[in-house]
């Protein structure tokens, strides 16, 4: 038998309101501390909550929204995956635009950028099994480059309701542990998420590939 108590920070950050830009109260901020971020509609790429810095506002009666943000992620606690007060080397800058009623009434369209830069290091967990690198191939400590450029949308065209999201990663590896070399980086993903209401019922198609 084993009990176990886990006691985590996990949210604590000051938020400063820069300025209003117009009278419809579109504003200008920021926010710096440990922070949740969703980066994309579904959480794909970056959905954590970790140590960082905030510039975020809207714009034209809320019909634009931005994000600019940057963290020095935190170390995960080997059995809760909360965040420990450790330096996990590794640095990830994120930034997106949001347009509401992008060409039709209901249909809101993203665009954004994501760079990930992930040290060269080794790390056992708490229970002294190590975790980077993974255990697989050729284990060395390698560093990753990785830059993701995204388009995705969300919403309803008429009443068609449509989710779909495309990313696109360019950047190196320096050790592939696999392929036991450096290799460049050129995946992609894509999803689509299509429905129809007609009276109470929803006819639904989902598709992924990565």
């Amino acid at each position: 038998d084993r009990t176990r108590v886990d006691v985590a920070l996990q949210e604590y950050f000051v938020e400063y309101h820069i300025a209003d830009l117009s009278d419809n109260y579109d504003f200008l901020a920021v926010k710096a501390g440990n922070q949740a971020f969703n980066h994309d509609f579904r959480g794909f790429l970056f959905n954590d909550v970790n140590l960082g810095g905030r510039l975020f506002g809207n714009y034209d009666n809320n019909h634009w929204q931005y994000n600019l943000l940057g963290f020095d992620m935190r170390e995960k606690d080997t059995f809760s995956g909360l965040n420990s007060f450790e330096q996990r080397d590794q640095r990830v800058f994120l930034a997106n635009v949001y347009r509401q009623d992008f060409l039709t009434l209901g249909y809101t369209a993203q665009l954004s950028f994501a760079a990930n830069l992930d040290d060269a290091d080794l790390h056992y967990d708490r229970t002294f099994n190590i975790v980077r690198p993974q255990p697989f191939g050729t284990v060395r400590p390698h560093g990753i480059e990785a830059y993701y450029f995204g388009w995705a949308g969300e919403g309803h065209i008429g009443r068609w309701n449509i989710s779909h999201q495309f990313y696109q990663a360019l950047g190196s590896d320096d050790f592939n542990q696999p392929a036991g070399r450096a290799v460049d980086l050129n995946p992609q993903m894509v999803s689509l998420e299509l429905s129809y209401d007609r009276d109470w019922i929803r006819y639904k198609r989902s598709f992924f590939w990565a």
